[in-house]
């Protein structure tokens, strides 16, 4: 009896495990999809993905899974997973002029969209691309004819920007160069303010930037500490990289110090990728060394991505200086140590190798990369493959 109630136990587990997803082409064909929907009153939702879209499969394992998601998903749309080149889904990317991957559509029963977004996104995010697809004022389609009646007033276009920047990065500029053009100061010190800010800020230098930094207390009631921290990393992140291009050492070494003196982890990571980029943009390869150094040593020494990021800059990046690739080639077989099954890290190696002319090792990274790429899609298979073969001819 113990064994029934435990094999029932585990059968519901797996029942419910089962349906914490969003359940894809429950029809076969694009037809059967929209006759579904026409009878069901429901949107249709599109992934529109390829084989080799790493992002794709990033969201099918991390937030087409999430409960909360599947539920709505399940609930509110009859969902299509179509591969753009394949079958229909071919017909269907020259329709709907799919240019990037993922890109998701929402259609209503006589295949018209109603809404449209793409990227990797958090679950979160993508939750929200859900609810707007719903409503019929917030689809992006909706937006654009709104927009395209004369609407103009700033709450609005930041709405419409934040929606348009997931699937025309182009205009969604445009768009942002106008709120941020208009904006006042009065509107910059409200919570409408502080959503453009965080939206649309760049650097500390510029209009959005400049006015948080120098008031990054007045948004303390419309957000949480760690998003403001996060947005001023990322402000004197930017500002440094432009520092970089001036070579005004003093100037970028003082900026430099708010991430060499926190006690954060991530960001004492980020003051190194940052010194060792000065360096390597100017050439000046005994401080190079003397970063990079210290950093396998210590902070870095167990972060083959951030490893393996510096070995491709160097390997790269370097110039003609022979000392640069070797370095790469010290940072790249580092991160493979810690990294061994991670096709990006040793992809990166493999052409370090490649440009040393260092066959032997060039070409066990090679292979192991092609291997790894099996699962990667055809694109990233052809391009190791390609590896593999100009190594072999060395």
């Amino acid at each position: 009896m113990k064994k029934i109630f435990a094999l029932i136990i585990v059968l519901a587990a797996f029942k419910v495990n089962a349906q914490n997803e969003i359940k894809f082409n429950q029809t076969t064909t694009w037809k059967e999809t929209t006759e579904k929907a026409a009878a069901t009153g429901k949107l249709i939702f599109v992934d529109c993905y390829t084989s080799w879209c790493g992002p794709c499969k990033w969201m099918d394992k991390n937030v087409f899974v999430e409960p909360a998601v599947a539920t709505f998903f399940n609930d509110n749309f009859i969902n299509a997973k179509i591969d753009m080149e394949k079958g229909e889904g071919v017909e269907l990317r020259k329709k709907y002029e799919i240019h990037f991957y993922p890109s998701f559509l929402f259609v209503n029963n006589k295949g018209e969209v109603v809404h449209r977004t793409g990227s990797r996104m958090s679950a979160e995010e993508f939750l929200e691309e859900g609810k707007r697809a719903i409503n019929p004022k917030s689809g992006l389609v909706s937006l654009t004819e709104k927009y395209n009646a004369g609407a103009r007033d700033l709450p609005f276009l930041l709405d419409y920007y934040l929606v348009l920047r997931k699937s025309d990065r182009t205009n969604a500029d445009k768009i942002g160069k106008d709120i941020v053009g208009e904006i006042s100061v009065q509107q910059l010190n409200t919570e409408f303010g502080w959503k453009a800010i965080k939206a649309l800020a760049r650097n500390e230098s510029d209009k959005l930037g400049a006015h948080f930094m120098a008031n990054q207390n007045a948004y303390n009631s419309w957000s949480k500490q760690e998003e403001r921290e996060e947005l001023k990393g990322r402000l004197i992140t930017n500002t440094l990289y432009s520092m970089i291009k001036e070579n005004n050492e003093q100037a970028f070494m003082d900026k430099l110090a708010f991430f060499k003196r926190s006690d954060k982890a991530d960001r004492k990571k980020q003051s190194i990728m940052l010194e060792a980029d000065y360096y390597l943009e100017h050439k000046r390869l005994d401080d190079y060394l003397k970063v990079t150094n210290a950093a396998l040593n210590n902070e870095l020494k167990n972060d083959g991505e951030k490893l393996s990021a510096m070995a491709w800059r160097a390997g790269f990046n370097g110039g003609p200086t022979p000392a640069f690739l070797e370095q790469a080639y010290v940072l790249g077989k580092r991160a493979v140590e810690i990294a061994p099954e991670e096709y990006g890290v040793i992809s990166s190696f493999g052409y370090i190798c490649l440009y040393m002319k260092n066959k032997e090792e060039g070409l066990k990274a090679a292979k192991k990369a092609y291997q790894l790429a099996d699962t990667l899609g055809s694109k990233v298979q052809n391009r190791a493959k390609q590896l593999v073969g100009e190594l072999e001819a060395l």
